[in-house]
């Protein structure tokens, strides 16, 4: 068990090396240069003010989900649940990130089609294609952090689905992934609603 635990940690380290920017924070300086679509309408002012709301959201249900691990009635039902709404709650930051970052508008509608394989793709897969951006088109490192919001918690779903029992390990990968994408919303916060 833990050599199976040390040999995916390793393969996960090699796989991180072609996208370094993968997890790293982007600078004040790089944040100002960032190419955004400017709101001066105030319909879309109102969607974006919605959409921080929604982020606000979506950190205060992944802190659930994190929290509920350690929860000795802990179900799977209860696990999904929680994924299923940051999913659901990451498809409209995503629409709003479209716009606001018209670069990442390919990037992130091809991020969307994970949703319909998340019954069928592979752990493995999904990380290659999606957490390392295999079946992703080029994008700039804006782009990343916004579908990491819609990626971990997909992640979450298929771990669920590959251990309906929640063994342990299951819930330790739970943890970092649903750990690791609260590390974005900040970034998130500022590159789409500011």
């Amino acid at each position: 068990m833990i050599k199976r635990s040390l040999q995916a940690t390793a393969l996960s380290l090699i796989l991180m090396t072609p996208n370094l920017h993968a997890s790293t924070a982007m600078s004040d300086n790089e944040l100002k240069n960032v190419k955004k679509t400017e709101v001066t309408d105030i319909k879309e002012r109102e969607k974006l003010s919605k959409v921080a709301g929604l982020l606000a959201e979506y950190e205060i249900e992944a802190k659930k989900l994190v929290n509920s691990l350690d929860s000795t009635d802990l179900t799977i039902a209860m696990v999904n649940q929680r994924a299923n709404t940051l999913l659901a709650l990451s498809e409209t930051i995503i629409e709003s990130a479209r716009f606001r970052l018209p670069q990442c508008d390919e990037y992130l509608s091809k991020t969307l089609l994970l949703k319909d394989m998340l019954g069928t793709i592979s752990n493995e897969t999904l990380e290659k294609d999606y957490h390392h951006d295999g079946a992703l088109p080029k994008a700039p490192v804006e782009c990343y952090h916004t579908k990491d919001l819609f990626v971990h918690p997909a992640t979450v779903s298929v771990l669920t689905r590959d251990d309906p029992s929640l063994k342990q390990e299951t819930k330790d990968s739970i943890n970092a992934e649903i750990s690791e994408v609260l590390g974005h919303i900040e970034l998130v916060r500022q590159l789409v609603i500011y």
